[in-house]
């Protein structure tokens, strides 16, 4: 047996030596540098090409290389195979503190500030505290449900929307569309962090922007489809979104024409406000191969049918 790793070279030269350095006896190698195809049976995959199972005629799992898992379902992806995501404490933790970043950031007026700092004006402005801002979380799974925690500890009123309810403490669990619709209706702030599926692409479209209350600040952390660009821009000169702050897209890196670059209100970040920690999630990753080898149940093993 051997494992596969199918990701960026730099990253996956990391995950080489830390997973030999747990599995020294273990074959570990990087894609297309493969010595024998059909003895791969575990591949640990980051945003590989479509149709990457197709070279492993024995492949049993996938593992992602983080908690993302909707890049690893092509069409017609074999039943049989073992798709899993990593749950790291440092990826909830770095997603907590960059939506946090972003929410105070435009809580407290700090993007007319810098622009006000260029033209020299000196004009205070009013803002809000802490506990008479809504916050609403679409997506209540492992990171979603932390970071809705997380700000309630910190004061937030929250309300969170997701496929199922949840029951996280101080948080308003809310689904379906009526719920939706009750969840986005007063918020301050509108926090993307749902898995990517066919229920939730494109979720964040005019439709939704129309239910919002003038003003409402938009944070897509998911994924780059989730939301309908034009809309957002569209709600944006409608002043339903008064500022959106993206941090994955559609085609990344952005493409230099994009009209995101030249919209004052929409604040970019490179995809960064999580990044698995490889030295904290290789033992995910090493325990799961053990499974395998040993035929136990897997960590943090997702639906083939649901897509996460």
């Amino acid at each position: 047996m051997s494992i596969a790793l199918i990701l960026n070279r730099s990253r996956a030269e990391e995950w080489k030596v830390e997973i030999n350095t747990y599995l020294p006896e273990v074959k570990v190698e990087i894609f297309p540098d493969i010595e024998n195809y059909s003895e791969v049976e575990f591949a640990l995959c980051w945003k590989p090409e479509g149709d990457y199972y197709t070279y492993f005629p024995n492949l049993k799992v996938v593992q992602s290389g983080g908690a993302g898992i909707d890049h690893l379902f092509p069409q017609n992806i074999p039943s049989h195979l073992h798709i899993c995501r990593i749950i790291d404490p440092m990826l909830k933790s770095d997603m907590f503190e960059h939506v946090l970043t972003c929410v105070m950031h435009s809580m407290k007026n700090f993007s007319t500030y810098i622009d006000e700092k260029d033209n020299k004006h000196w004009r205070p402005l009013s803002y809000k505290s802490i506990g008479e801002t809504n916050i609403t979380v679409l997506g209540l799974g492992e990171i979603g449900g932390y970071v809705a925690e997380q700000m309630f500890r910190l004061g937030f009123q929250v309300k969170g929307w997701s496929n199922s309810t949840k029951d996280f403490p101080g948080v308003t669990s809310l689904t379906g569309a009526a719920g939706l619709a009750l969840a986005v209706e007063n918020a301050d702030f509108i926090v993307n962090i749902l898995p990517l599926t066919d229920a939730t692409y494109g979720i964040l479209d005019r439709n939704l922007f129309n239910l919002c209350a003038k003003g409402t600040v938009l944070i897509n952390v998911g994924r780059g489809d989730h939301l309908v660009e034009n809309d957002l821009l569209h709600a944006i000169a409608e002043k339903n979104i008064a500022e959106a702050y993206l941090d994955v897209f559609h085609q990344e890196p952005l493409p230099q024409d994009h009209p995101f670059w030249d919209c004052p209100a929409i604040i970019i970040t490179p995809h960064v406000a999580s990044r698995t920690n490889i030295g904290s999630s290789v033992l995910q990753v090493v325990d799961n191969y053990c499974r395998m080898a040993d035929g136990r149940p897997l960590l943090n093993e997702v639906s083939l049918e649901k897509g996460y």
